[in-house]
């Protein structure tokens, strides 16, 4: 079994949580990678849904490079999907990791990004298909050079959060702690 830096492993987790978030990121912020050609079919950013804030519930389900079976992970959390993915974008572009720009083919979202570990470049492919405003699923691919995971999310707005009526802040969810 190899050995993982903590840094590489560091990487692997905010990956995945930014896998899990993408579908929720606004890339109209973003300049393009380069400029549109002149005359071209879409001169505008492309920016995906703004997911409506509420209480979510997402569905995850992995699979690593190195195991066969699938790990299914089920939460519930009170989220503002665009929000949370801003800050996880920010977090990767302060790691130096690199982002093309996002393309759209109707209801489809597909966007990749580039991130240097120790142990050589990790690159990220994620597919966002919006059925509206309040659930979409995710399937998304990270590749390093030792492994492959990929992870499928379907997420779905529940509701509005307990005690806090339509309009109020999101309250903060704590991450869940590891043993």
């Amino acid at each position: 079994m190899p050995v993982r830096s903590p840094q590489l492993t560091s990487m692997i987790a905010l990956g995945a949580c930014l896998l899990i978030l993408i579908s929720t990121a606004l890339r109209a912020a973003d300049p393009p990678a380069a400029p549109a050609p002149a005359g071209g079919p879409e001169t505008s950013a492309v920016e995906l849904p703004r997911f409506q804030p509420g209480l979510w519930e997402y569905q995850r389900t992995l699979v690593r490079g190195d195991t066969a079976r699938p790990q299914v992970t089920t939460i519930k959390k009170c989220a503002d999907p665009a929000a949370e993915m801003r800050e996880k974008m920010e977090a990767l572009r302060q790691k130096h990791c690199q982002f093309a720009p996002l393309r759209r083919n109707q209801d489809r979202y597909v966007s990749s990004w580039l991130c240097p570990t120790p142990t050589g470049p990790m690159r990220f492919r994620d597919v966002l298909t919006a059925s509206d405003l309040t659930s979409y699923q995710d399937v998304s691919e990270a590749h390093s050079a030792q492994h492959v995971t990929q992870q499928k999310v379907e997420a779905r707005r529940v509701g509005e959060c307990p005690g806090l009526g339509a309009g109020a802040p999101l309250p903060r969810t704590p991450k869940p702690r590891r043993p």
